[in-house]
């Protein structure tokens, strides 16, 4: 197969994919194979960055060596003949199995490459003669001659471990053979990877990648496995060129997940601009395991609560923080009480202050400053859960963590008489407090300004509803305004978006009534110009945040003649506000701005959905009427909707969803490794992220595994990484990385059925420094699936000319940071790209790195992708 190059200089075409976290994936009672972080020593380090290693063992009866390298769930164990696993599930249980390489030489080389500079020293019991100290570590581990003319390669990339096959010119990989001895059965999934199925749990091991280099390039060669018994298998490969070595390489990966010992829903996730550090909210059913050594905790020590207290339906809502790396847990904690509770929406101020919210069913919600914020209507924000009557018992909580999630700022219920909900929340630079939801409630608690005094909906049926807009001032110190928002039928608060002194509210209404100013002039009605009660329209309404109060700017319904739900918005600094949502009207106001997308949507004869499309819509604001400036439906022949949208500094456009479409439109050209071009399950998550204008895409995937995932939130970092959160069903849900130790629950495989997860999605950027008379050349891996399929290629004759010297500002929520950025307007391009194999990039700390002595002035370097 031909190599294709990156047609960018520097910053690549292609996608980076880096799951820091990950949903846990769930096997029945369930034994995983995960790697996890690993220390050298004592120090101060970030364990979730460095490399897997290998140490050397203790000599065997035999006389033969041995190297060992292990986490905190599972040890492997290599010797001259194979390999012996050992993964440990959280009850303590341990499932062992052998990996064989049948008919091999028993007396074949092994030993330690690249050797590390660190030592192990395992000093147990008080005998010093049972000691063993200063072991050495290796970054690999040589297997030679295991069978003639075949080596084996094992090596770490981060915290996954792999080995290579080099097979020498007329060998045939028939010859290699594994037996996987205590393995209950093996077999190959539909995704090609090997199961090899334990007592209570499966090992996944990759589908296998094979290559030839001719002529200084990479070309791939299609492998697979075949199974020669219940316990034994084989590589069948496609054609190659017999003449010259082959390597097979495939990948054992380990895993790490978010979760504990029950299932989790991640609804929302933010990122603090000051520091890139990474919140995520949800709900868990996850408790306490103590049936065996160690104790495992779903939350971290000295936080808010360290213990399970939720109900059967949605269990304790719970926040947790990583570092901008996603590499090390900083604290999770439950936050809830005896009865259910659900965090639906989060969000984070410059210091570090975790807003969330959601809904809460229990007596006991932990509480805090709430009498400052007095009671309205006869309902309360208070301390004290309201009395409900009929079904519902719901209130709305909002809650203040201070900075390490140790304790609360401010928390309080926010309801009346019948159930509530909030689903959007987002602070302003003043720190305070905006939240969108829904109630059911006749006595809400209303400000005196309020846009609206009183439900609208009738309250005799409880499918009527309206949304509502609460502001909170700084330190929870006062409910300064709040409102009912809606008509005489059913309205619901998604999401709530805030910049420059407008508040922006979406979801969706099915009111012919809602209040309708100064909006869009193609959808004044429900229902486009039908104003039928049959569905439902989106709405988007904005405020201007002027004083203690809120008043009304515009607001507009936002579909066409069938359903259109609004789930997401975003806003920024000029006012305009960016909407998703799904819709299942045909005539969705749709432009296309030059971008070619599939875009399908069908309903049958009785109104119901039997397929669903995602979309995008940027409405302006110029002070006297809002405008359409583009709107774009996508998707494909399923159910896909869009959950989340976020934008970087320069505006372009990030929308995360969930997709069961086959065809869902991606860039199959720029997307690789664990990003997906095809649907992998029955549900997968997309990721789409479009230019500015909408006049093209940066990248649009799939994301998932064989089960059913969802993508719920996105957040931007301001180096214009995304961040996605959702919940995932798959048992190979990709997985890349791990964290540090002071979240060993969340590694494990436990008894649930459902995970959260957490996945990081950027472009993959070259560095370079110079090192004495040296230059190094630096990139991360691209995920677990194989990093060798970006290389480096390099040339010294490029020509660029009219360049320009910018400031790029990035805003959020008030917070500005500029950075100064140096852009060539015109550049001569060159055919002479040359791909370096000499001396070949190595693996090392994390990255790639390429040392030369340089022989030219100048010399430029891009990716090149096989």
């Amino acid at each position: 197969m031909a190599p294709a190059a990156s047609s960018s200089l520097v910053s690549v075409t292609s996608v980076i994919f880096k799951m820091n976290l990950s949903s846990k994936t769930f096997l029945g009672a369930g034994v995983a194979a995960l790697t996890a972080a690993f220390a050298l020593s004592a120090q101060a380090v970030n364990p979730g960055n460095l490399p897997l290693w290998f140490e050397a063992g203790p000599v065997q009866a035999n006389g033969a060596s041995a190297f060992i390298t292990h986490g905190r769930d599972a040890q492997f164990s290599i010797t001259q003949t194979g390999a012996e696993f050992t993964l440990q599930r959280a009850d303590g249980h341990q499932a062992t199995a052998r990996m064989t390489f049948l008919g091999a030489d028993g007396n074949s080389s092994l030993a330690g490459d690249n050797a590390l500079s660190g030592k192990i020293n395992y000093l147990l019991g008080s005998d010093p003669a049972q000691w063993r100290t200063g072991i050495p570590t290796f970054a690999k581990v040589r297997l030679d001659q295991i069978y003639p003319g075949v080596n084996v390669v094992y090596y770490g990339n981060q915290q996954t471990l792999e080995y290579d096959f080099n097979l020498a010119a007329g060998v045939k990989p028939e010859t290699i053979a594994i037996r996987f001895d205590g393995a209950e059965k093996i077999s190959v999934n539909p995704s090609g990877e090997l199961v090899i199925q334990l007592n209570g749990g499966q090992v996944i091991q990759r589908e296998p990648m094979a290559y030839q280099t001719i002529s200084g390039e990479r070309h791939a060669v299609k492998a697979s496995y075949r199974i020669l018994d219940a316990h034994t298998v084989t590589f069948a490969v496609g054609d190659f060129n017999h003449s010259l070595p082959l390597v097979i390489d495939p990948v054992l990966g380990y895993s790490t997940f978010f979760g504990g010992n029950y299932g989790e829903k991640a609804w929302a996730i933010a990122i603090n601009p000051v520091d890139n550090s990474v919140f995520i909210a949800g709900q868990t059913f996850s408790t306490v395991v103590s049936n065996g050594p160690p104790v495992l905790r779903f939350a971290t020590t000295n936080v808010l609560a360290t213990n399970y207290n939720g109900g059967g339906l949605s269990g304790d809502a719970f926040v947790a923080k990583l570092d901008a790396s996603g590499s090390t847990l900083i604290y999770c904690t439950y936050l809830g009480g005896n009865a259910d509770d659900a965090a639906y929406a989060l969000t984070v101020d410059s210091a570090g202050h975790a807003f969330v919210a959601g809904t809460t069913d229990s007596t006991n919600f932990p509480v805090k400053n709430w009498g400052v914020l007095g009671s309205y209507s006869g309902a309360t924000i208070s301390g004290i859960k309201d009395s409900h009557t009929g079904f519902f018992t719901e209130d709305a909580f909002v809650t203040e963590l201070e900075t390490n999630g140790s304790s609360l700022v401010y928390s309080t219920y926010l309801g009346g008489n019948s159930t509530e909900s909030v689903f959007g929340i987002v602070t302003d630079p003043a720190t305070n407090t905006f939240v969108t939801g829904i109630t059911f409630s006749t006595n809400f608690p209303v400000s005196t300004d309020a846009l609206q005094k009183h439900l609208m909906s009738s309250n005799n049926f409880y499918l009527n509803a309206n949304a509502f807009v609460a502001k909170i001032g700084f330190g929870g110190n006062s409910l300064s305004y709040s409102t009912y928002l809606g008509g005489t039928n059913f309205d619901y608060g998604r999401a709530i978006a805030c910049n420059h002194g407008q508040i922006f509210v979406a979801g969706y209404t099915a009111s012919t009534n809602f209040p309708w100013l100064k909006g869009l002039a193609a959808c004044t009605n429900l229902n486009g110009f039908t104003n039928a009660t049959a569905g439902s329209d989106a709405f988007v309404t904005m405020f201007t945040n002027s004083g203690t109060g809120l008043t009304l700017g515009y607001s507009t319904f936002l579909g066409s003649s069938n359903n259109d739900i609004a789930t997401g918005i975003a806003a920024d600094p000029a006012g305009n506000a960016y909407v998703v949502g799904w819709t299942t009207s045909t005539n969705f106001p749709n432009s296309t701005n030059g971008l070619p997308l599939y875009s399908y949507v069908a309903t049958n004869a009785s109104g119901f959905v039997s397929a669903t499309n995602a979309f995008l819509t940027k409405i302006a604001w110029d002070g006297t009427k809002a405008t359409n400036v583009f709107s774009r439906v996508f998707g494909g022949f399923g159910v896909d909707v869009a959950n989340g949208v976020a934008l970087d500094s320069d505006n372009n456009i990030f929308v995360v969803g969930s997709a069961s479409s086959t065809n869902f439109p991606v860039t199959s050209a720029n997307i690789f490794g664990s990003l997906k071009s095809t649907n992998t399950g029955a549900s997968d998550v997309f990721v789409t992220a479009f230019k500015a204008d909408l006049s093209g895409l940066l990248y649009s995937t799939y994301l998932g595994g064989k089960q059913d995932d969802f993508g719920q939130g996105i957040a931007v970092d301001t180096d214009g990484n995304a961040w996605v959160t959702g919940q995932t069903l798959s048992t190979n849900f990709p997985a890349f990385g791990a964290w540090s130790t002071n979240f060993p629950a969340l590694h494990r495989i436990m008894v649930g059925t459902n995970d959260a997860f957490l996945a990081e999605i950027g472009s993959p950027v070259l560095s370079a420094h110079r090192s004495g008379t040296n230059v190094l050349v630096f990139w991360p891996p691209v995920g677990y699936v194989n990093p060798a399929i970006l290389s480096l290629e390099t040339t010294t004759n490029l020509l660029m000319q009219n360049g320009v010297f910018t400031n790029k500002t990035h805003n959020t929520n008030g917070i500005t940071i500029t950075t100064n950025t140096f852009v060539f307007t015109n550049f001569i391009g060159t055919t002479n790209w040359v791909v370096v194999t000499n001396p070949v990039p190595i693996f090392t700390n994390g990255n790639y790195i390429y040392q030369f002595t340089p022989t030219n002035p100048v010399q430029f370097f891009r990716f090149h992708k096989y």
